[in-house]
């Protein structure tokens, strides 16, 4: 049986019955029952995508057994959409377990490449509306605290965590140097 844990919810309509519910019927109707139960939960702390695939030990991993997994799914981000809120959490959730189907089934790490997007494209012939990209990109650039700035060509990189070091890093289009900015800039 699936575990849900509910921290907080984006909308009050998806209640963790709700949410084990479509998880269950996903697994049934687009992976034959085969994915093993997981764990889902709602992250407060989730802020650069709507929704991850996490696991402790590789795919290969004999035993590894169900409680080193989880999807976990982004409070902040959903609750800031302004586009559909269920439309966004059932096609995060479609991807997040076509990225469980990847590590338990095909015993690959997950990836958005040929098996996904198979995968992908047969979901949303049912509509589903799975995307490798969520339509978020402003809320996350909203919830971004620090800033880099390209010396050479300008572009500017926004992160949730200060996860870019000038020192070691440069830009991905010049290779040019990256100050800090204040990110009001």
């Amino acid at each position: 049986m699936t575990r849900l844990r509910q921290d907080s919810c984006p909308q009050p309509v998806f209640t963790t019955d709700r949410l084990q519910h479509l998880w269950g019927e996903f697994n049934h109707r687009f992976f034959r029952g085969a994915l093993p139960s997981i764990e889902v939960v709602w992250s407060r702390r989730l802020t650069s995508s709507a929704g991850m695939f996490t696991s402790r030990v590789g795919p290969r991993v004999p035993d590894a057994g169900t409680a080193r997994r989880c999807i976990r799914l982004s409070v902040p981000l959903l609750q800031q959409s302004s586009g559909d809120v269920e439309h966004e959490l059932l096609g995060t959730l479609a991807h997040e377990m076509i990225h469980q189907w990847q590590f338990d089934i095909l015993k690959r790490r997950p990836n958005h490449g040929p098996d996904f997007r198979r995968k992908m494209v047969e979901m949303n012939r049912e509509g589903l509306g799975v995307t490798i990209s969520h339509a978020l990109d402003e809320a996350v650039l909203a919830l971004a605290k620090y800033a880099w700035r390209c010396l050479g060509c300008g572009k500017v990189y926004q992160r949730q965590r200060r996860t870019i070091r000038p020192s070691r890093h440069r830009c991905g289009c010049c290779r040019g140097m990256l100050r800090p900015l204040s990110i009001d800039q």
